[in-house]
Formats: C-alpha cells, sequence, structure tokens
C-alpha cells in the first residue's frame, strides 16, 4: 500500500466454458478488482452471467498463456498466482512461464489412480538435464514446503 498498491491484489480466472457461479466468494467477497479470461467461444455467456461482478476478457481460441500474461502486465499485474488443474499447471509449466513453483507434501498418500495429478501431460523445461534449483524447503506443521526457482526472473517483487 505504501507503493500506492491496492491493499488486495486484482483477482484473475480463466475459463473456457463461462461455467462460473457469479454468487461464488471469488466475485462477492472483497473489494480487489476481478478480471476473467475467456475463450472466445464462451464470450457472450460470460459476458451475460459475469458481466454485472467482472471485467470480461476475450483470451482467443485457445486461450494461450503467455498472451494472458502480456495482457495482465499492460493492466499492472506483475505477480500472478496460478493454482488450477493439471492442464492449468501444464499450459504455464511447459511454454516456460513460471518463475517460482510452490509445492506441499502431505504426511498421507492418495491411493487412488484416478485422482487428479498436479501437472498433465507434456514436455516440460526442467528434466534431469536442467533441474530447477530448490530455493526453500520450510516444515509447516505437518507438511513441508518446497519452493523451486523456475528462472532467472526468481524473487522479483
Amino acid at each position: 500500500m505504501a507503493r500506492g498498491r491496492p491493499a488486495s491484489p486484482t483477482k484473475v480466472t480463466l475459463t473456457a466454458r463461462g461455467d462460473l457461479d457469479p454468487t461464488a466468494r471469488f466475485f462477492t467477497a472483497g473489494d480487489a478488482a476481478r478480471l476473467v479470461y475467456c475463450a472466445t467461444g464462451a464470450l457472450e455467456k460470460t459476458r451475460e452471467r459475469l458481466g454485472r461482478v467482472a471485467t470480461i476478457v476475450d483470451a482467443g481460441e485457445p486461450v494461450d498463456p503467455g498472451w494472458l500474461l502480456a495482457d495482465l502486465a499492460t493492466r499492472d499485474v506483475r505477480r500472478l498466482m496460478v493454482e488450477g488443474g493439471g492442464t492449468m499447471h501444464a499450459q504455464f509449466l511447459t511454454a516456460g512461464l513460471a518463475d517460482e513453483l510452490h509445492l506441499v507434501v502431505a504426511p498421507f498418500f492418495v491411493g487412488d489412480g484416478r485422482a487428479p495429478r498436479f501437472v498433465g501431460d507434456g514436455s516440460f523445461p526442467w528434466h534431469p538435464g536442467h533441474r530447477a534449483r530448490l530455493a526453500e524447503a520450510r516444515q509447516i506443521g505437518d507438511v513441508v514446503l518446497l519452493c523451486y526457482a523456475l528462472s532467472d526472473r526468481f524473487g522479483e517483487a
């Protein structure tokens, strides 16, 4: 706030189908700006459902995560936390767009092969010959947080 930034960061979400609930906490909690990037095919539906609670942005078809980050930069968004499923993570990681990766290891196992995985299929820039750098390992209660530096931009504010 001392640097002129809002108290809460901009909320950003991405949708391929526009099936987001306008009464969800994402849209109703807090007073941060809300941006919804959607695939071109879902633009009309998304504007109808969410146009009163968020700014709707046509993100093309298919959505290009690099373009999305460039658009966010024009809106003065400099840091983005990406949460999602294996497809979303794979898109950002395979494109080399992530600067850091935070993983939490929990003290239990999921014994169901149908359980979601952290990433989907893809060709990732990090492999045995090009390893990510472990920047931090910290115990938080009964879990361990591992923070990896994935780019030279790691740690920039």
